[in-house]
């Protein structure tokens, strides 16, 4: 490749890279705004991917799978999305704490493409990228997970609330269940419907302690925080964890 088109080619994915995860950051440093404000980061997140991909753009965001994946993962939406519900309202919403559940309306499309870019993004392109630089995925996995428990840290610390270790736990076991799924199925299916069904029961509800209304950082430490949501969900990651590894073994796993 000539020297010239070799620069312009790294300076298409530099702008890419930048103006797509400006598109998804905005939302997060910006969090007043109507239900519409995820749908263009939506837009502009691809296209940047397609910029750079082109049609492979869609396998890079993990959107590329079968339809038997898509019935999978339509399948495990509708079994977890209930029992979401059920475990924020009868398993964590116990005395002091209270939840005012509010009707469903266009805030859920706004949680519906916030998981969609958080799943293209911070799971998918993240995942894609660091496998092709490093070749330990397990140590990928974990650290992105990492990344996830701390980004929420610093983000809720930046409007005034701390994220306490039990929280953080349950926020870590959620990143790495995550990352699991796509790098053994290559595709966001999956993922994107555990992290739906938690989200659009979880942040269409106000949470109050002996009465007072939390912020939603403060919420973290009592929903996240709950010591069975924080041993259970860590438990999972410990299973899963055990199952790529064997899988790993067998060589069952798709090429990084």
């Amino acid at each position: 490749m000539p020297p010239v088109t070799r620069f312009l080619t790294t300076l298409k994915i530099v702008a890419a890279c930048a103006v797509g995860s400006a598109a998804y950051l905005f939302p997060y440093l910006s969090l007043s705004g109507g239900w519409w404000r995820q749908i263009p980061c939506t837009v502009v997140i691809l296209l940047c991917g397609i910029a750079v991909y082109g049609k492979g753009a869609f396998e890079f965001f993990g959107l590329k799978m079968s339809a038997r994946d898509l019935a999978k993962s339509l399948l495990l939406l509708a079994i977890l999305a209930p029992s979401a519900t059920y475990v924020i309202y009868h398993v964590i919403t116990v005395e002091p704490l209270h939840a005012q559940r509010y009707p469903y309306s266009l805030s859920q499309v706004h949680q519906f493409f916030q998981v969609l870019n958080d799943e293209l993004v911070a799971r998918a392109a993240l995942l894609t990228i660091f496998l092709r630089l490093f070749p330990h995925p397990k140590t990928v996995i974990i650290g992105l997970a990492a990344v996830f428990s701390v980004g929420h840290t610093i983000l809720y610390g930046y409007y005034g609330d701390e994220i306490q270790p039990l929280a953080s736990i349950s926020l870590f076991s959620f990143g790495a269940i995550a990352n699991l799924l796509f790098v053994r199925y290559r595709h966001i299916g999956y993922s994107f419907a555990m992290h739906y069904a938690w989200n659009m029961e979880r942040f269409n509800t106000e949470f109050f302690y002996r009465g007072m209304p939390l912020s939603e950082g403060q919420s973290f430490n009592y929903i996240e925080g709950n010591v069975w949501v924080a041993v259970c969900s860590f438990a999972v990651f410990l299973i899963l964890f055990a199952s790529y590894v064997r899988a790993e073994r067998r060589g069952a796993l798709p090429p990084s």
